[in-house]
């Protein structure tokens, strides 16, 4: 009797093993995509004017939406904002879908990667629905402002992703990105605070009026798209390296 009980638990264990390693073997390719999600916040730092300086060369903070670069900053220019969105987003997507298709063909595991590259082509037709928003200058906050803006594209493939990939960090990672891109461009400044946040980080006292966060520069568009990124950027190299050490 006791050894039947050692075979079954033998064999329990053996099919637990053959299941994480099944899992490891569908989920490893997930470095890649995160890598190239988070790449395109932060290669989007080159089409600002000022990206990391303070010295705002118009001497007014009200800049036109929809928010073409991303933030609501001044871009270089509208074409290579335009350009960059709808040549750069495409092209990491179909990268995205190769790599996916590669690992299906070589490894023979199955995710159900349609979906976020699906999710991808949705966002680029979004991107395209700007072209069609109304134009205008930010005065004060706005909900429908938060809206005008490539980075949620980009948001929401990444929470896609991790819901199809089962990982939780991904899609929070998503989630992060989503809000503070939101909240930056509805407020219309970098850093920009809700009336709620201004008037808890002001310790409950005052008028809820919002108010803009200028530590470690998050006023500026570099350091706030780095902080929009960081989460899923690290979780990136953490799973390249699991990946190569699983190799």
């Amino acid at each position: 009797m006791s050894t039947n009980a050692s075979e079954a638990a033998a064999m329990l264990a053996e099919m637990d093993v053959l299941r994480a390693r099944s899992r490891r073997l569908a989920h490893g390719g997930l470095w890649l995509p995160t890598l190239v999600l988070a790449a395109l916040p932060l290669l989007s730092i080159a089409l600002y004017r000022n990206p990391f300086s303070s010295i705002n060369e118009t001497g007014s903070g009200a800049i036109e939406y929809p928010y073409w670069a991303g933030l609501p900053e001044q871009q270089r220019t509208s074409l290579g904002s335009y350009l960059f969105w709808l040549v750069a987003a495409p092209l990491a997507f179909a990268l995205v879908a190769q790599w996916y298709r590669h690992r299906e063909q070589r490894e023979g595991v199955r995710v159900p990667w349609r979906v976020p590259v699906a999710a991808g082509a949705a966002g680029l037709l979004c991107l395209l629905a700007l072209f069609a928003a109304p134009t205008g200058h930010g005065s004060g906050t706005s909900g429908w402002q938060g809206l005008l803006t490539p980075l949620l594209s980009v948001a929401a493939v990444t929470v896609v992703l991790g819901v199809v990939e089962r990982s939780t960090a991904i899609t929070v990672s998503g989630v992060w990105m989503a809000a503070l891109a939101w909240q930056f461009c509805a407020t219309g400044r970098v850093g920009g605070l809700l009336g709620w946040q201004s008037w808890a980080l002001g310790g409950g006292s005052g008028p809820a009026l919002g108010g803009q966060l200028t530590l470690l520069g998050l006023d500026r568009p570099a350091p706030a798209l780095l902080l929009m990124t960081l989460p899923l950027a690290l979780l990136g190299l953490y799973h390249a390296a699991r990946a190569r050490t699983a190799g």
